[in-house]
């Protein structure tokens, strides 16, 4: 088998995600991009590396990355992270993990054989703001936490390309963005217990839904209200998390605690989406370069995220 190259880097899936990958590597002088693998010959084109059509191309012209990033349909992230894994590679993977809980306990059953890192692109769940509010609310800053209240949005045409069909995808908006929605109330209320679905809509008339209303339950009875829509941004905080003393909502913006008597107070402003992903990606690198790996929190996730489409159903609470 060819030699890994040190500190290289491919992306798997040409789309608007790598391009956002893309944005973010000149903050990482000491990563290189060496390829980008996807089937479409136009994505390529103009691409700063070697291009290829397929995983197993790259890895049979001897180009093995030290890393690799995984931005395709969820539906192909086992079949591309199992040959990767087998290569030495170290994996981080757009969420969700995958799109069964089988699919995600071989990833990680193949990464843990391989003593290889696969790790899920938690973006909220190690942000440095979510890391504050934390801080924050465990000294009490806002009283007893009462609930965390979180909203995630993306103008999307659920009736087109690869998320509108449920074998790629595996699901809708709550398939897309309910990860990063978990990630984040899970940050700041701790473990959800348990799961049930307020409302699920085709309002785009599609195959998948499209928006969906979610309630959480954690310990000592935070509850977690989550929203997630491909029909509007969602221009509301990211996430408002209610005390009975105050509150504090995060923003892209900025994040502010605001007490009872009525006091704001700035405690971050690192939510935009290229501070996350260098976030995510200095944390990947330096878990690849540790000895000890920690446990994804992917497979977990997408349990929550198979639980929340049963109870659509049931019409219940539901456990992972």
């Amino acid at each position: 088998m060819p030699g890994v190259l040190e500190k290289s880097l491919a992306l798997v899936g040409a789309g608007t995600a790598a391009r956002d990958w893309i944005e973010v590597l000149p903050e990482f002088p000491e990563i290189s991009l060496v390829a980008v693998v996807d089937p479409d010959p136009e994505r390529l084109r103009g691409v700063r590396a070697r291009g290829f059509a397929s995983v197993a191309a790259m890895l049979e012209a001897g180009c093995v990355p030290r890393v690799a990033i995984l931005c395709t349909p969820p539906s192909f992230h086992l079949e591309l992270a199992e040959p990767l894994l087998r290569a030495g590679v170290d994996v981080l993977v757009e969420p969700p993990l995958a799109t069964t809980p089988a699919d995600a306990d071989r990833i990680a059953e193949l990464a843990e054989r391989g003593d290889r890192c696969a790790v899920t692109c938690s973006r909220l769940r190690r942000a440095g703001a979510v890391a504050a509010v934390r801080e924050r609310i465990a000294a009490g800053a806002i009283g007893r936490l009462c609930a965390v209240e979180v909203s995630l949005g993306a103008k999307r045409d659920a009736r087109e390309g690869w998320r509108g069909d449920p074998a790629l995808s595996g699901g809708g908006a709550w398939m897309a963005l309910g990860p990063d929605a978990l990630d984040a109330v899970e940050a700041l209320a701790g473990p959800v217990r348990r799961i049930r679905v307020l409302d699920a809509a085709s309002r785009q008339r599609a195959d998948v839904e499209d928006e969906l209303r979610v309630e959480t339950e954690h310990d000592g009875g935070v509850l977690g209200i989550l929203r997630v829509s491909w029909n509007d941004e969602l221009a509301r905080p990211i996430a408002r998390c209610v005390g009975d003393r105050g509150e504090i909502v995060l923003g892209n913006a900025q994040t502010v605690l605001r007490s009872e008597e009525g006091r704001e107070e700035v405690l971050a402003s690192d939510l935009d989406a290229s501070t996350l992903l260098a976030a995510v990606l200095n944390d990947f690198l330096r878990e690849c370069r540790g000895r000890e790996r920690r446990v994804d929190p992917g497979a977990q996730t997408l349990a929550w995220i198979h639980a929340g489409y049963r109870s659509i159903t049931s019409r219940r609470w539901e456990l992972a």
